[in-house]
């Protein structure tokens, strides 16, 4: 597609099995990211429409209007519903001052439609998308502001969680009991940094908060990722990386607050970038990947003993490639990396890779 240049973390499948991507845009004249769906048995591709064209059909657009991004993941909310948010990048300003002109948007559609419906229209850019029971939450930016959208009675509203500068989180959790949990990041009167992690119920109540010694390094917050790899185990608990590479494990309660902990580094040789996170074997293995430098390795760890082992994944035939963060997989166990792979031009174009056992 025109100006096509990255699929970041944009994945997600409907209840039918199939497969769904955000492609997001640069340097094309429709300033305007697409909506893709495949199909896994017949490896079929269908375009299922793009920001700009759906915002005319709401009546919302306004001349000179961009949506180059859909950043968020693409979830089934309780309604059956498919939620994803698109955003702009126009006018912001790197160091958390400047929202993007024209804001972001949570849409929702049927997954065998290719008309979106409009759900809401904030002003921040918006990063991420989470169901969680009745509710559908977005995390915008900058400051980590939460959004709630209630499917049963349509209405929604906001809070300011809070973030230093330019530092957004790619990343946040939610669970079936309609609660959700964003990092919070705070610059002290010594001028140094923390972070912790948040946890609201479904009226946007603040119950909780735990720290987080693993989610900032030594660099600025501006230049980190936050949370990274996100994954929700069979037995309800919730995983999670940094984009330091360390794992945690998010267990919620009905009664009370979440127990949060911070099992270790996710990679066997300790920090690595870790932007992907799957669930496998129930409750007991987790995979996904990291990054050092250039290269890439699939790691497989195990809850009960709290090991893992990492293989290289050969990326050579790709050029420069980036592997960023997905969670989705299909019914034959295939999990999707996506990111972008440099074309013979040099210039970036979408890339999807479907990863599944060796021998």
């Amino acid at each position: 597609m025109p100006g096509g240049q990255a699929i970041w973390g944009a994945t997600g499948r409907d209840r039918e099995g199939r497969i769904w991507f955000g492609v997001s845009v640069s340097g094309s004249r429709e300033r305007s990211a697409h909506l893709l769906r495949y199909e896994p048995a017949t490896r079929s591709w269908s375009n299922q429409g793009n920001a700009i064209d759906q915002l005319r059909r709401s009546g919302l657009y306004r001349n000179g209007m961009g949506q180059v991004k859909i950043h968020s993941k693409i979830v089934t909310a309780d309604d059956g519903w498919l939620y994803f948010a698109s955003s702009d990048e126009d006018g912001e300003n790197a160091d958390g001052q400047i929202p993007p002109r024209w804001g972001g948007h949570l849409w929702r559609m049927r997954s065998a439609d290719d008309r979106w419906q409009h759900v809401l229209a904030v002003p921040e850019g918006l990063v991420a998308a989470g169901a969680a029971g009745r509710y559908v939450y977005a995390l915008g930016y900058w400051g980590h502001v939460l959004h709630q959208y209630d499917t049963l009675t349509g209405t929604s509203r906001r809070v300011t969680v809070g973030s230093v500068g330019g530092h957004v989180s790619r990343n946040f959790l939610s669970a079936v009991n309609g609660h959700a949990w964003v990092p919070r990041v705070q610059r002290g009167a010594d001028g140094t940094f923390s972070a912790e992690l948040v946890e609201f119920d479904g009226q946007l109540k603040e119950i909780a908060r735990t720290p987080l010694e693993f989610y900032l390094g030594k660099g600025a917050p501006d230049s980190n990722h936050g949370i990274t790899g996100i994954a929700t185990l069979r037995d309800g608990r919730l995983a999670f990386t940094t984009a330091r590479g360390h794992l945690y494990l998010v267990e919620p309660n009905a009664q009370a607050p979440a127990k949060v902990e911070a099992v270790g580094w996710f990679h066997p040789d300790g920090e690595r970038y870790a932007p992907s996170l799957f669930a496998y074997g129930g409750a007991n293995l987790l995979a996904g990947v990291t990054q050092r430098g250039s290269r890439f390795d699939w790691v497989v760890y195990e809850l009960i003993t709290r090991t893992s082992m990492a293989t290289t994944l050969d990326t050579s035939a790709l050029g420069g490639a980036l592997l960023y963060g997905s969670v989705t997989r299909d019914d034959a166990g295939g999990s999707y990396l996506v990111g972008w792979a440099e074309a013979s031009m040099g210039s970036p174009v979408p890339l999807a890779l479907r990863v599944t056992p060796g021998p």
